[in-house]
């Protein structure tokens, strides 16, 4: 049976993760990015029509096709939050995720 174990905690300090490839969009030189400022990125959260308490964007690369990453907002907002991924018999991770509200995932 597989089996959750915590892998470590992330910061966060915008109210939002953030999931993906890092090699597409965090570097400077990367090839894609979600937006070209944060203030654009954080209109792009935001501004929409979603009145719903929680966000979650799916973001598409330059070529239109979904991908580059999903960005969900935290139930607390900023703080740090416990990550857990579950391993199957060989020990490859076939989940991950994160507890916004500190609950372990078992």
């Amino acid at each position: 049976m597989p089996q959750w174990t915590q892998a470590g905690i992330i910061g966060v300090d915008a109210g939002l993760c953030w999931v993906g490839d890092p090699c597409y969009c965090v570097t400077p030189d990367a090839n894609e990015h979600p937006a070209p400022t944060w203030p654009d990125f954080c209109r792009m959260i935001f501004d929409d029509d979603n009145d719903a308490p929680a966000r979650v964007k799916q973001f598409c690369y330059a070529a239109g096709h979904p991908g580059l990453g999903v960005c969900v907002s935290t139930r607390d907002g900023d703080g740090t939050y416990p990550v857990y991924v579950e391993k199957d018999a060989q020990g490859q991770v076939v989940a991950v995720t994160v507890r916004f509200d500190g609950e372990s995932p078992v």
